[in-house]
């Protein structure tokens, strides 16, 4: 089976690809595509839309996270990523679409946004996760690339600032997935890939951590994901940052 997966190194949607990838067993080409690029080299490779993660798999192609887990699934059966159970099949796909829909998108907003008012942040991407030389003056150099792609996902000060106010809520709700046995259990699933990864990129945020690791889903995260690019430098104001604990009992992350 040949297999070649496009992708950012810092993109949680990629690194979900990435885990689905390693579950199934399928041995992957990555190539991590210079943030800024990946439009034009995702169309060039002949894919329909201009995002990553974008998957060949045997000289089909297929882009984005829902329909790359349901078409591993129809390639490679076995481990599964959704249940046989039809009732614990639809509580994945409902858990993983939300994941997508809604929390993806935000950590993908807040990151964005972030970069968007920080160069710091885009010198870290440029220099830790990218590898480029001068990463100060990359950052400099990027940022009209940044303010495209912060305005094409929505990522305005208003915007992030509700997502912040909104967060606890989500996070509650990663925890209800977690007590109901949706995600977090000894086999992961395409639900656990598409929120544990968010909640990841999250955690990466220097001044997003200390509130995010108080719930429980966080640590679910860190022994999904243990490695991902961080720590992002401080950006965030914060006046903006979320007070409230989860609903349930305070559980720290070490």
């Amino acid at each position: 089976m040949s297999a070649k997966l496009y992708a950012m190194a810092h993109s949680h949607p990629a690194i979900a690809v990435r885990l689905m990838l390693d579950r199934k067993g399928i041995e992957a080409e990555v190539w991590n595509i210079l943030p800024g690029l990946h439009p034009i080299v995702v169309r060039a490779a002949g894919f329909p839309g201009r995002t990553v993660p974008a998957l060949r798999i045997d000289g089909e192609r297929i882009q984005g996270t829902l329909d790359i887990s349901r078409r591993l699934d129809g390639i490679q059966p076995d481990p599964p990523l959704f249940p046989h159970d039809p009732d614990e099949r639809t509580a994945v796909e409902d858990a993983e679409r939300w994941g997508h829909d809604v929390l993806q998108a935000l950590a993908r907003r807040v990151f964005r946004y972030a970069a968007l008012t920080s160069n710091p942040i885009r010198a870290w991407m440029a220099g830790e996760v990218v590898g480029m030389p001068f990463p100060r003056v990359a950052g400099l150099a990027y940022k009209p690339v940044i303010v495209y792609f912060a305005h094409i996902v929505g990522a305005s000060g208003d915007a992030v600032r509700r997502d912040l106010e909104q967060l606890p809520a989500l996070l509650d709700r990663c925890d209800e997935l977690l007590a109901a046995g949706t995600i977090g259990g000894e086999q992961p699933n395409a639900a656990d890939f598409q929120i544990l990864t968010s909640i990841r990129l999250l955690l990466c945020h220097t001044e997003l951590r200390p509130i995010v690791e108080r719930w429980r889903c966080a640590r679910a995260a860190l022994e999904l994901v243990p490695a991902y690019p961080g720590p992002i430098p401080t950006a965030l104001p914060r006046r903006w940052l979320p007070a409230a604990g989860p609903a349930a009992a305070m559980v720290a992350v070490p």
